[in-house]
């Protein structure tokens, strides 16, 4: 089925976005050096042979 992808605002630095069709993690500009973290929710739509799916991951980015 069709997956999407959000992110999580919990533990999720605000200078990180994730595109919701993609998956495709974007630094916003200005963002300082260094290690951030975001978690994306990454959901599966199920169809008639797959249960449906959630799994939350958590992505290191370093800012260089």
């Amino acid at each position: 089925g069709k997956v999407t992808y959000a992110k999580v605002a919990k533990g999720s630095a605000k200078c990180l976005t994730v595109s919701k069709k993609t998956g495709k993690v974007t630094v916003k500009k200005g963002t300082k050096k260094g290690t951030y973290k975001v978690k994306v929710k990454v959901t599966a739509a199920g169809n008639k042979n797959y249960k449906s799916g959630t799994k939350t991951v958590t992505c290191t980015v370093v800012v260089k």
